[in-house]
């Protein structure tokens, strides 16, 4: 959503505007009501009219079939009874022997009994006996009938359908009966079935008013109807009507009777005769009850809701004179002259005239505290401790921190709108609705508008932060937002100057690796022993300066640590003076320095007057007032006599290489008899003074000198912890090669702790960082398990173990040969003298 020029909001493309609902006087409102509360109701018992009639029409479906079944069962009693009385006949003697004479007389008097005609025929429908006839009278031969050869086929009593007689001349139905002889058919007994016996069972008076019965023999014609049966026994079914009941034994359907009218129909099969029997009732008289109930209850209906629409109309023509007077009352609240209380009749509106009042009354003690608010606001805003920008709808600037008038520059009549403040903030790079507060006003929340460089009046640039809030309504009902700013400048300089430092660590590192190549380079020996020592001690030299370079976040290195760190690490410190004025190495210089003073108190460690117990060093340094640069004397006293020597070894190449080539200083020897005297000055690029000692370096754990070397405990296992391969395997290769029987090494943390808990060491080294993780965890298992163990890092201190681990020894990397010999052997023994005790 976007401000237009007008000061009306103007809707997103993709925002539809709410459709605006419907408007009706009162009167038609409460037309509507009538009609809401009648239809639902109407519905209601259309519905239940709907049921009714869904269950009037079951309870018809089932009297139909049920009647229909009834009619099947008469049939099939008054046809099994003929079939009963056939089957007896069959059995006669006379019958059997052929003496059809006396067999006639014997069917007559059945014929009586039955009232129905008996025939005897042959295979060949030859008439042998016919009670219609006296006996004698020359008798025809039948037409071969399809329920001849049922019997014939079967061996069983089958049932005819609509037959014309041979002597009768009239239609006739008939059960046919085998007579056997030699277990096959050797005559065919008849009995004819009455026609107006079926339609005694047919009769009218058994039916309900309205309904027609009917019976339909296996080829699909009329052999008995309840109603004018004289005129449609024999008629045939329709072929469409006879298809779809002709093979069901059951079914209920709508279809036109013989007269045309549309019925609903039930049928039955009679499970004797096999013929159907079928039951209709018209539609109409299915549907008579419930048009005759939907007829009146639509005429009562229709009256009830023209009452309800009368009384609707008169209740709303008052009702509309009440609603005129208070919006009146309503337009006089919003022309802010007195609100007139609206006519009585209506609490509702009673209640709203009175709440109009009150509204009157309020709405004058809000515009007072909303210009008491907008004053507060004003005075936050001035006075806040950072910019603050707040702006209407159509970007008019309402409130500007004095902040932000301070730190940019501009006079407040400079910046009235967004637009002029972001002309001038942002200059040539400003964007369209640079701070997004459009996009702020289709949203319900705070936005983070991103960091934008703010051109100041005096053409500095600052980096500021914005966000933005809605903060509610000024008393014009404008929208108001606040927008805050974060002067980033100082953060981002200082990620540029982390930036550049870690470059600048970078190329420190790689220079140190180049230095280190090139002391293996250069410290040329024929003993592999001696090389190896003398690469240990420039490479140790040079960590030690790392470690008081990072301390002091590489603004230098004191001197007199260094010259400390370095006699300490030979056991020179007991037989050392050392005095000067406080003075710092700086970064560029420090690890050359540190390479000189290792290689002073190395030669004289070896063959000066640190190699005896009575020999002794002075070192002492100042700062020559005339020129500033520093003087450092290095004497040594009391140690074996000395000479010049005759060849130049590698420490005195880097020493003057380093002193006269590297650091552009000058340098100077005098080889007395007593002692080496050298004098090194420093130009002022290499150094600085200040009042303050610089920090100091760890003590090293190493064993004191007046203890002698302690020997290998044969045979003993030593677990190595180290994430770091050719550090791991160095030790490995010292350790045993002193005698120890090495366990790994591994560099996992879980690794370690399976290793010691399977195979159990006698002691142990352990990196402190393993891979990102911390090995106190391994520490904390060889402790419980009683097995001393020393770490060995590159870290300055423990950080984040616990009191009792923080005990332990510590080797600070890069660790001689010499030292971790020394540093297992102290664990193994005091972990012998402790097993002793």
């Amino acid at each position: 959503m976007s401000d237009t020029p007008d000061g009306n909001t103007a809707r997103s493309p993709g925002l539809r505007s709410p459709r605006p609902s419907p408007s009706f006087r009162v009167r038609t409102w409460l037309v509507l009501l009538v009609t809401a509360c009648v239809l639902p109701l109407a519905l209601f018992c259309m519905l239940l009219l709907y049921h009714n009639a869904n269950d009037q029409a079951d309870l018809t479906i089932r009297q139909v079939q049920d009647r229909a079944r009834l009619l099947a069962e008469d049939i099939d009693r008054e046809v099994s009874r003929i079939i009963a009385g056939a089957e007896v006949l069959a059995t006669s003697g006379t019958l059997l022997d052929g003496d059809f004479e006396s067999f006639h007389r014997r069917a007559v008097q059945v014929r009586d009994l039955l009232g129905t005609n008996i025939l005897v025929r042959d295979l060949t429908s030859q008439q042998l006996v016919n009670t219609r006839v006296p006996w004698g009278t020359p008798l025809p031969r039948n037409d071969s009938f399809e329920v001849d050869r049922r019997v014939i086929a079967t061996g069983e009593p089958q049932v005819s359908g609509l037959l014309m007689g041979a002597i009768a001349r009239s239609p006739l139905l008939i059960v046919v009966v085998p007579v056997p002889r030699g277990g096959e058919p050797r005559y065919l007994l008849s009995l004819t079935i009455g026609l107006d016996r079926l339609q005694a069972i047919m009769s009218p008076e058994r039916l309900p008013p309205g309904w027609v019965a009917g019976v339909v023999d296996r080829d699909g014609i009329l052999i008995g109807r309840s109603h004018r049966a004289e005129e449609f026994v024999g008629t045939r079914l329709r072929d469409d009507l006879w298809a779809r009941m002709r093979d069901l034994p059951e079914g209920i359907q709508s279809a036109e009777t013989l007269d045309g009218v549309p019925s609903l129909q039930a049928y039955k099969r009679s499970q004797v005769s096999g013929w159907l029997v079928g039951v209709s009732v018209p539609e109409s008289l299915v549907a008579a009850p419930w048009r005759r109930t939907l007829a009146l209850f639509a005429g009562g209906g229709a009256l009830l809701f023209l009452i309800g629409l009368g009384v609707a109309l008169l209740v709303g023509r008052r009702l509309a004179r009440q609603i005129a007077d208070l919006a009146g009352s309503a337009k006089a609240l919003g022309a802010g002259r007195p609100v007139a209380f609206p006519g009585r009749g209506v609490v509702e509106i009673e209640a709203m005239g009175g709440a109009l009042r009150g509204a009157a009354e309020l709405i004058g003690k809000r515009e007072a505290a909303l210009m008491e608010s907008e004053a507060r606001l004003r005075h936050v805003v001035e006075g806040a401790p950072f910019p603050i920008i707040v702006h209407a709808e159509g970007d008019e600037i309402v409130h500007v921190s004095r902040t932000l008038i301070e730190a940019t520059g501009y006079a407040r009549d400079e910046i009235g709108t967004l637009e002029d403040w972001e002309r001038r903030a942002f200059g040539a790079e400003r964007r369209d609705g640079a701070l997004g507060t459009a996009r702020l006003m289709t949203l319900d929340r705070p936005i983070d508008e991103g960091e934008f460089q703010v051109r100041t009046a005096d053409g500095r640039t600052r980096v500021w932060s914005f966000r933005s809030a809605k903060i509610g309504r000024d008393s014009r009902d404008r929208l108001l937002v606040v927008t805050m700013a974060a002067d980033l400048t100082e953060r981002k300089e200082a990620e540029a100057s982390l930036h550049l430092l870690m470059r600048e660590v970078d190329h420190r590192a790689k220079n140190a690796l180049a230095v280190v190549q090139s002391i293996m380079q250069l410290s040329r020996n024929d003993n592999p022993a001696d090389f190896i020592e003398a690469v240990q001690g420039r490479v140790a030299a040079m960590a030690r300066v790392h470690t008081l370079l990072a301390k002091t976040r590489w603004s230098g290195a004191d001197l007199e640590v260094m010259l400390q760190a370095e006699l300490e690490a030979l056991d020179g410190n007991g037989r050392t003076d050392l005095s000067g004025t406080p003075v710092s190495i700086v970064a560029e210089a420090a690890q050359a320095i540190s390479i000189v003073l290792h290689e002073l108190v190395t030669n004289a460690a070896k063959h000066g007057a640190l190699s005896v117990p009575d020999g002794r060093v002075a070192v002492s340094w100042s700062v020559d007032a005339e020129d500033g640069r520093l003087v450092v004397d290095w004497r040594e006293e009391g140690g074996p006599p000395v000479s010049p020597p005759t060849r130049s070894s590698f420490g005195t190449f880097v020493i003057d290489r380093t002193i006269n080539g590297q650091l552009r200083g000058d340098l100077s020897r005098d080889w007395r008899r007593t002692g080496l005297c050298l004098r090194m000055t420093l130009p002022r690029d290499c150094f600085q003074t200040s009042g303050v000692r610089g920090p100091t370096l760890p003590a090293s754990p190493r064993p004191a000198v007046e203890q002698p070397r302690k020997p290998a405990v044969r045979n003993a296992s030593v677990l190595i912890v180290e994430d770091e391969a050719l550090t791991a395997t160095a030790m490995a290769r010292e350790l045993e090669a002193a005698g120890y029987r090495v366990l790994g090494p591994v560099g996992r943390l879980q690794e370690a702790i399976d290793l010691a808990r399977t195979s159990r060491p006698d002691a142990a080294v352990l990196d402190v960082n393993l891979f990102g993780q911390p090995s106190y965890p391994v520490a904390s298992v060889l402790d419980g398990m009683g097995v001393p163990f020393l770490f060995c890092t590159g870290y300055g201190s423990l950080n984040g173990s616990d009191e009792r681990l923080g005990r332990a020894m510590v080797l600070t990397k890069p660790v001689s040969p010499a030292v971790l010999r020394d540093g297992v052997a102290s664990l193994l023994t005091a972990g012998a003298e402790t097993e002793v005790g």
